[in-house]
């Protein structure tokens, strides 16, 4: 059988049923992966890369003994197992894309909570990576933290995570449970601590400017302070964004880094450990 694994037209039912397996989780990961499930990306593009990848990496999954094409005898004899095993290898990967997708959340909600305090929540435009309405300063940061992850060769780093993920959870062996639901409640306190920690500089100086605005509203009345904060609140959010520019690329880079244990993590509880 290990000689004709590159020979896809002498494939039997078992590496057939096999193959659309790896092909579900890969297809159905590309399609929640940040970026690469974005509405932009046509599906024609999506379903050919997953079937590229699927290509790819089917034999190496095959010769290292994640994947054993004898197992879909067993599983592959019933309507009820195929549709099952199916299921459970959708499930498979919408978790880890969607584990992939909470990374780049936090950054968004830390974004958008700069563009509320510094009064750009009415300035917004339809986000393809997050499919929804958003400030303008979150597709400036999300843009960034894309570019950081494709810097810190993120891409790879999930395609590997997919690859190995089949050494903790085979075809058609993912156990949902009650530790993968607190994994994931865990990790979505983390995004929030993240979005707030990445946010935490324009929310200060905008205190302090609001503070001061307070002080003068008081002390001269005639001011009208309405109109002058609307200017001032962006013209300092912008300054102390762009100062803390670095900052806010080594925060983000710190949770992009993430992105593997988290999904190891994930895998873990789907294997039941």
């Amino acid at each position: 059988m290990s000689s004709n694994l590159f020979n896809f037209g002498a494939f039997g039912m078992a590496e057939i049923l096999t193959f659309f397996a790896v092909l579900v989780r890969y297809s159905i990961l590309m399609s929640v992966l940040p970026f690469v499930g974005d509405r932009t990306v046509p599906g024609p593009v999506k379903i050919l890369l997953a079937l590229a990848v699927s290509l790819a990496l089917f034999p190496a999954l095959v010769y290292s003994g994640k994947v054993k094409p004898i197992e879909a005898v067993i599983w592959g004899k019933t309507a009820s197992g195929i549709i099952s095993t199916i299921g459970l290898e959708a499930l498979v990967g919408l978790s880890l894309g969607f584990t992939a997708k909470l990374v780049f959340d936090g950054v968004a909600f830390g974004a958008n909570l700069m563009g509320n305090f510094m009064g750009f929540a009415s300035a917004s435009v339809y986000d393809p990576h997050q499919e929804s309405q958003t400030e303008v300063i979150a597709q400036i940061q999300t843009t960034l933290a894309m570019l950081l992850f494709l810097a810190l060769d993120g891409h790879h780093m999930m395609l590997r995570a997919s690859l190995d993920s089949y050494s903790i959870v085979g075809i058609g062996k993912a156990a949902f449970s009650a530790a993968l639901a607190q994994r994931v409640l865990s990790f979505t306190g983390e995004v929030f601590h993240f979005g707030l920690q990445l946010a935490a500089p324009v929310a200060v100086s905008m205190f302090v400017v609001n503070v001061v605005f307070g002080v003068i509203s008081k002390s001269m009345p005639q001011i009208n302070i309405l109109v002058l904060s609307f200017s001032v609140t962006a013209l300092v959010g912008l300054i102390v964004m762009f100062i803390s520019n670095a900052q806010f690329s080594e925060g983000a880079a710190e949770i992009l880094l993430r992105v593997s244990n988290w999904i190891d993590g994930v895998l873990l509880a789907l294997g039941g450990r």
